[in-house]
Formats: structure tokens, sequence, C-alpha cells
């Protein structure tokens, strides 16, 4: 994940490069449904916050009126009226004196609790990781889950030597996930971390907390589980991106974090990372998908035969496709792989090229598909423009790679951003005539190449799962598809609307001027659009509650940050 922490904080990452603003001027306004904004009315009588909005919002149904609760990356968590936008109340994250807070992750509510993972800064440099929670009937801290400070330390792959958590390598920016347990009061935690900027020594780690170890017996006993992806105890590399060398790294990045599925009597967690090191025989898991279990138990699966002479830079077919928990991207056979226009990939096999252009598998949540047949799928997205189709049950078995965005850049038309990708994001998926549908959104920082909203069904041919290209908006051959979704857009989410309760998808085009598209799945169709006041904010969730979508944006030319809600009222 090449990415720094200022291109993170930045809204406008790469806007100004591109103009947006005349898209759709041409064309008819959809009067299908329409949005009446609720708040802010102007940018002055907007509640503002001094720094972004980074992490998704979160809604509070707890109190006598809905609540919108924002975490903004400087620390501030603060309650905002679902009506009227108006301040409720706010409360700074805990630090040490004379140090900042810094909130990526998206907070996760438990009960009456809400939990916040954050970090704490001296003169810009992280010196712990922290989780605390908020009572929100009270709306102040719970000194009962006194603040935790996470710390860890696993034996590494030599079996010698251990490898520790570093709080000024480590960054949080994937969401805080939950799970109720049967025997539990409040369940456990996932906590998960990267790295910002692919500065080493750096890992993949995911921490399960027991949350009533931690209210009964204090922050010290709170943390039940650790698990590393890449147990390295060293980590010697000569480029100043360390994971285009393939080493270390594993980080845990994935705005919307790893995703929990029910199973028989339990679940189960897949957990994507990014680029680095893959040595099945080391126990090192980067730029893949991991089955992890309650207890953070992993066994990859693979068979030890196929696998015993493991080439992270050309692994054998046999050997990734006998993993029963991992999955390892790989392109279809015959395939060329990979030509960036920059032929910085012309000496490099398929994954070196993953790791050089810095095409995290990791950047993307995958969402599950069932299937009519009783099979699951998981669909899972890469930074790289492709998307793959994977056995759930089986992991190592994939049924397809499609490539749905081309390679950003050509040789006359330079990408502008190449670390960017052309994916990130978490997949939405309806069902259509019985058919399921997954609706992705892409990117791409030129002015070659259409992008945006790409749906496809997922079908059965000869009882094998395969992709079918259903719609894309906008239409390739619209020249609007080389205008917008120029740089990471907004999350998609997915509301039911009308009397024949059509799915409609909806996503922010982050701009100056930001855009709210409303498609309709079952056919493409525009059927909502809307300018915003402020840009939009990539990489975060819009919030749906009833008629109202809200979500964070940044008011041009302030430096300010704000939530928009928008009422949708529907003609359909």
């Amino acid at each position: 994940m090449k990415i720094t922490i200022s291109k993170l904080l930045s809204v406008t990452v790469m806007i100004s490069v591109f103009s947006m603003t005349t898209c759709y001027a041409e064309q008819a306004k959809p009067e299908l449904i329409k949005l009446i904004r609720l708040f802010p009315a102007d940018a002055k009588s907007a509640v503002n916050f001094d720094a972004s909005i980074i992490a998704t919002s979160v809604l509070d149904l707890s109190q006598e009126r809905l609540l919108v609760i924002v975490p903004v990356s400087n620390g501030v968590i603060a309650a905002l009226d679902a009506e009227t936008g108006a301040l409720v109340w706010k409360l700074d994250a805990p630090t040490p004196e004379g140090q900042e807070a810094q909130l990526i992750s998206t907070p996760v509510k438990v009960g009456n609790k809400l939990v916040i993972l954050y970090q704490c800064l001296e003169k810009g440099v992280r010196t712990s990781h922290r989780m605390a929670v908020i009572d929100l009937f009270r709306k102040k801290w719970d000194d009962s889950f006194p603040v935790l400070v996470l710390a860890a330390e696993k034996l590494a792959a030599d079996g010698v030597s251990n490898v520790k958590f570093n709080p000024s390598t480590a960054f949080s920016h994937a969401a805080v996930k939950h799970a109720q347990r049967p025997e539990s009061i409040w369940g456990s935690l996932y906590a998960v971390f990267g790295n910002a900027g692919d500065i080493q020594p750096f890992h993949g780690w995911m921490f399960e907390i027991d949350m009533d170890a931690w209210q009964k017996n204090g922050a010290a006993k709170a943390i039940s589980n650790v698990l590393v992806t890449t147990p390295e105890a060293q980590c010697p590399v000569s480029l100043d991106f360390a994971t285009q060398e393939m080493i270390c790294g594993g980080g845990i990045w994935v705005p919307a974090g790893p995703q929990l599925y029910p199973t028989a009597d339990s679940f189960e967690i897949i957990v994507p990372t990014g680029n680095g090191q893959v040595d099945i025989a080391r126990h090192d898991y980067a730029n893949a998908l991991m089955r992890v279990q309650p207890g953070l138990k992993f066994e990859d699966g693979c068979d030890v035969q196929l696998c015993k002479n493991f080439n992270q830079k050309q692994p054998d077919t046999a050997c990734i496709a006998s993993c029963k928990n991992l999955f390892i991207p790989r392109p279809p056979a015959n395939d060329p792989g990979l030509k960036p226009s920059n032929r910085e990939c012309e000496d490099k096999t398929f994954w070196e090229c993953l790791a050089w252009m810095d095409y995290d598998l990791g950047a993307s949540s995958p969402v599950k598909v069932e299937l009519s047949n009783g099979q699951s799928v998981l669909v899972q997205p890469g930074k790289d423009g492709a998307v793959y189709l994977i056995d759930a049950k089986h992991l190592g078995t994939q049924y397809e790679r499609l490539q749905i965005a081309e390679v950003c850049g050509t040789p006359v038309d330079i990408c502008k951003a190449s670390w960017m990708g052309m994916i990130v994001t978490q997949p939405v998926t309806a069902t259509i005539n019985n058919e399921p549908v997954v609706v992705i959104p892409t990117f791409i920082p030129d002015k070659s190449h259409p992008a945006g909203l790409v749906a496809l069904k997922v079908v059965l041919e000869n009882g094998i799962p395969k992709f079918k290209r259903f719609w894309q908006f906008p239409e390739p051959s619209d020249v609007h598809a080389l205008q917008t979704f120029r740089s990471h857009p907004s999350l998609p989410i997915i509301s039911t609307l009308g009397k024949q309760g059509d799915s409609i998808v909806w996503v922010v085009d982050i701009g100056p001027t930001g855009t709210l598209y409303g498609i309709r799945i079952k056919d493409g169709a525009l059927i909502a659009k809307q300018s915003l006041l402020g840009t939009g904010r990539q990489l975060s969730a819009p919030l749906l509650y009833g008629n109202t979508l809200y979500f964070a944006s940044m008011l041009p030319g302030t430096n300010k940050a704000t939530i928009e809600a928008y009422r949708i009222e529907t003609r359909l």
C-alpha cells in the first residue's frame, strides 16, 4: 500500500488534475427519484470539523432520537441529530499528555457502547495504538473498559526469533469488527493493522479482544489472541517501497475491514492482505485471502508436497490451487498477465508485477454470493482492475479472473497515480430475476480509459460458476466514462425503493463538487444524480436509514469537514 498519511488525509487527491464539472450536462435530468438536502442548508450553517472524516460514520438507534456518530480523523467523536444535523454531543479520544489522536478506522457499535480504534502521535510519530469505549447512554467514556494499549510479540518463522508489534510502522485503517459469542455478554472485537507508506519493518497484525475479560479484568487481560501475517523478524530491504521487493508486509488495511461470515456452529473471518512476502513454508501470507477461525486460528490447508519448493515470484499453480483456507491470485492459463504502459513489468512475472505496481489484492474486501445450486462463492476485486471468482469452501479454487478496468495509463497518457490502482472497494450484491448480481466501483487516474460502476452476474455454466457482464455506468462508449471516476470514489451501498422494490446502488464520485449517483441495478439506469455541497469522501461508505442518505464531505476551500444528508423522494 504505497500511500502516505498526507495523501490519506487529503480529500482531493488527484481531483484537480481532471475536470469533472461538465459531466452529464447534455443529458436529461432523471426524474424517477428526487433528492432533497436535509442538511447543511449551506456551508455557513454546517456543523464543521477541523479535520477530514475518513472513517465511515455510525448510526445510533438506542436514543430517543436517531443520531449520526461521526469519527473525525483528529480523534473527535461527535453525535449529530439525524434530522437537523445539529451537534448533540462530542468527545475527544483520550491521549497521553502532549500527544494527538488520529482516528482512521471505522468504529463499531456493540449494544449501547461504541468502540473506537485510534493511534496516538507525538511530533508526527505514532507512539501507541489504543482502543476505548464510549457509553452512548451516558455520553462519556466508559471507565469499566479502561483504555487498551495494543501490544504483541509472536514467534518468528525461524522458530527462534520474535516479531514485535511496532507502533511507529503500524497503521489502523480497516474497520473494527465485532462478533457475538453464545457464552459471552459482550463478545469479541477484531482490530487489524497494516502500514501507511510501506515503511519497514511492518506486517499485517490482527488482534482478538475479549470484551468480557476487558471489562472484568482490565486492559491487561483484554487481548485474547494475536495473528501476524508475515512472521519475519528481519525485513532487509533496499528500496524505498519495500513491498516491491516482496519482503515482510502483508498489511491488513482494507477500509471495509475483514469480513465475518456465519458457519454451521460459529463464524469465520475472511482477511484480505496487502503486498509483501508470500512463502507458504514460512507461513508468510501477503497479497492473499486468509480464512481465519475464532481464536485467530489459521491453517492454510495447502498440500505440503506440492508446496515444498514454493517460489513467490512464480508459484506453482497446483500448489496454490490445493490450499483450502488461502487464496493467492493468479492469471488464467496462457494469459500474458499485467502489461502497464510504463513497461515496468516487462521483465516481471504476474506476482512480481502486482508487488512492483502496488496492486494489492488486499485493497478491497470480498463479498459472498449464494448460487442457485447451493454453492457459495467469494467475489474479490483486486487493485489491478481485475475481479476474482473463488470457491468459498475451498479458497484455492479460482473459477475466473476478469479484468473489468484497464490498467491505468497509455504511452501518451501517463497514469497520474499508478499507486492508486483501479479498484479499492467492497462490492455490493443484489438478486435480479433470481440471479445474483455484484456491482463494483472502478476508477482510473488517466484520460484514456472508461471507469465507473461495473455490474456482473454470477451464473452457472455446466455447473461451473462464471462471471457474465451485465452493465456498466457510464456506458464505456460515452464520453463521460472518460471524465468521471478518475480517483477513488466512496464505497457503494444498496437501497430498495419504490412499489416494485427496485434495488438501487448509491456511490459518490469525488470532485471539487462531489456527485451522488443512484443507479438501478436491474438495468443500469441512472435514476438519481445530485451535486453535493462539498467534495464527498473517498473510501468511506454512505449511511442509509429509511429514506435518508448520510455521508462525509469536505467543504471546498475551507479545510473543514461535514456530514451531508439527503432525503430520497421516489416516484417509482
